[in-house]
């Protein structure tokens, strides 16, 4: 099982909508990033027409291939939806990939967001405010 989360998200051009993303501490990035598949930045707002300022770049993924993704910096905020509590407000970079078919939540928006992995194989989670007191499961 993997740690997958409902997320809300709003674009800077006023678009809004939730997802359930997974997250990936693998995805290094040096800024809080929001990997979508183009759909959900359809749905943003922001594919096939880019915000100002997109930057299409080439990535090295984990297994060394590459692939072509289009950056663009600030253009997401980024907000976890629970039954209890709404966490967030981030602002992201949005990455979209043309192939990708799931939302992944990068390392520093994990951090960004608080939240904190506690068994990442049977999907456990909480928010950084939470550890020791409640623990959550995988959506």
């Amino acid at each position: 099982m993997a740690l997958r989360l409902r997320l809300r998200l709003r674009s800077m051009r006023g678009s809004s909508v939730d997802v359930v993303a997974l997250v990936e501490s693998g995805y290094e990035t040096v800024r809080p990033e929001l990997l979508v598949p183009v759909d959900v930045a359809r749905a943003l707002g922001c594919y096939p027409e880019l915000p100002a300022g997109a930057v299409i770049k080439e990535y090295v993924l984990a297994d060394g291939s590459r692939t072509r993704l289009i950056r663009v910096r600030g253009a997401v905020e980024v907000s976890v939806v629970e039954e209890d509590r709404v966490v967030g407000g981030v602002t992201a970079d949005l990455v979209i990939s043309e192939r990708a078919e799931e939302v992944l939540i990068s390392d520093k928006l994990a951090d960004e967001l608080r939240i904190v992995i506690i068994a990442a194989g049977e999907g456990l989670w909480c928010f950084r405010d939470e550890l020791g007191r409640k623990v959550r499961r995988t959506r």
